[in-house]
């Protein structure tokens, strides 16, 4: 992964933002700065996924120093981001709640709108308690596709210890708030000399007393982990049949009416009022690129893409699987509607309300002779549905092509991320 530091770019960005925010400094600017260098490669944060911190002191109102946690707040972008997207937080309090027991979210999301030492509009990220409870001025918490194809499958906690040694301590899925607050903590506190803290399903956080160091070790880390990783290829998925761009193109633009429009028929059936989504606002975008037409139509193909997503983030633009049309059963009407049936018992078990439409539509459609299909509310939304396809079915297949064994998480971690009342401001952001 490249390192996209650059001393002269650092300090045209803090000369460009400086003096613009109340509270702001160059510790500030260029923790900022490096934030947007993490989003800016979507196999670290796709899409701008994650999160960073920095701690100060800030006046407060009597004049006195005030501790605070500048956090990034939830639904912003890393790859968008600029200084006025952190939120100011009264650390002390933050790091008050240590041993007050758990927080649900209501509570948690009161409290910290209730203690911004910067008036903000934006709620703080869910993963606030996380960066106050480690003691470290800088933090910095990514989703890098070479930590997940290493831990994300049996054994993949000693496979990580084989690859990082002592330099990382590693931590069983934990629910976002305060429970993975302190699990990372505790984490760090108990491997004393570890460098940062690997999350099973969901991503690395490491910490530092300087911006540049903080960001060299997150590329260092997983450059480490893709070096690793490439010696330890013993397999490639078995031969299929080959679709060239060209067959691919033309099966596409067959396929993509009838597709609108089972999507648009489907919509108004799960609607109940008739109304549904417009044939006209069914936006596609096809993946169908060469390693990705080699895997779907391989015969291990289907297996490894239709496992349940690697960590909660997926589900929320893929849905938990795919929809696989067979080429000898091109039924697109009677596969959605059964897709539509059988994620309406899954929200049903999980006793979720005021699920939109568009929410149980198939989000991915596999067509070996095309690529995967992939829906959303508009061209942008397809195209970002497109690349989380994209990174999981990649993620799934490097475990695959190095002997492992994929594990995916229970669907009571899937449907609480995607229908947490916290996480909704995801769906704009990160």
């Amino acid at each position: 992964m490249l390192n996209r530091w650059n001393d002269v770019d650092a300090r045209e960005y803090l000369s460009r933002h400086d003096n613009r925010l109340d509270g702001t400094d160059d510790d500030l600017l260029m923790m900022a700065c490096a934030t947007t260098l993490l989003g800016a490669d979507n196999d670290l944060t796709m899409h701008g996924g994650g999160n960073t911190s920095v701690k100060k002191i800030i006046a407060g109102d009597s004049g006195d120093g005030r501790r605070a946690l500048y956090v990034k707040a939830s639904g912003t972008s890393l790859d968008l981001f600029t200084p006025d997207c952190f939120v100011a937080m009264d650390l002390d309090f933050l790091e008050g709640l240590r041993g007050g027991g758990w927080v649900d979210d209501e509570t948690m999301a009161r409290e910290f709108r209730s203690h911004q030492l910067i008036h903000s509009d934006r709620l703080p990220s869910i993963e606030s308690l996380m960066h106050a409870f480690i003691p470290a001025k800088f933090v910095a918490h990514t989703h890098p596709a070479a930590i997940l194809k290493i831990v994300n499958r049996a054994g993949g906690r000693d496979l990580l210890k084989e690859c990082f040694g002592d330099d990382l301590a590693v931590i069983p899925y934990t629910r976002m708030g305060y429970d993975l607050a302190l699990a990372s903590s505790e984490a760090a506190r108990l491997n004393a000399g570890c460098r940062g803290v690997v999350i099973a399903h969901h991503g690395l956080v490491v910490w530092g007393d300087e911006v540049r160091a903080v960001y060299d070790l997150t590329i260092d880390l997983i450059n480490r982990a893709e070096e690793f990783l490439s010696a330890k290829v013993i397999r490639s998925v078995a031969p299929g049949p080959a679709v060239s761009a060209e067959v691919s193109a033309k099966s596409y633009e067959l396929a993509a009416p009838l597709i609108r429009e089972c999507l648009s028929q489907a919509s108004r059936g799960i609607d109940g009022s008739g109304a549904g989504i417009p044939v006209d606002k069914v936006a596609l975008a096809l993946l169908n690129t060469p390693d990705m037409l080699e895997l779907i139509n391989s015969p291990d193909g289907r297996d490894i893409i239709s496992d349940p997503p690697m960590t909660p983030d997926y589900p929320m633009l893929t849905r938990i699987l795919p929809l696989w049309l067979d080429e000898a059963n091109l039924s697109f009407m009677a596969s959605i509607d059964t897709f539509v049936h059988d994620y309406r018992v899954y929200l049903d078990s999980q006793g979720a309300v005021n699920v939109t439409a568009a929410e149980q539509l198939p989000q991915v459609v596999i067509i070996p002779s095309a690529g995967a299909v992939c829906f959303g509310a508009s061209e942008a939304a397809a195209r970002r549905t497109a690349d989380f396809a994209r990174q999981a079915f990649s993620i799934r297949r490097a475990i695959f092509e190095t002997g492992g064994e994929y594990e995916s998480l229970p669907e009571r971690h899937l449907f609480d991320m995607q229908y947490r009342g916290y996480q909704q401001a995801k769906k704009g952001g990160g």
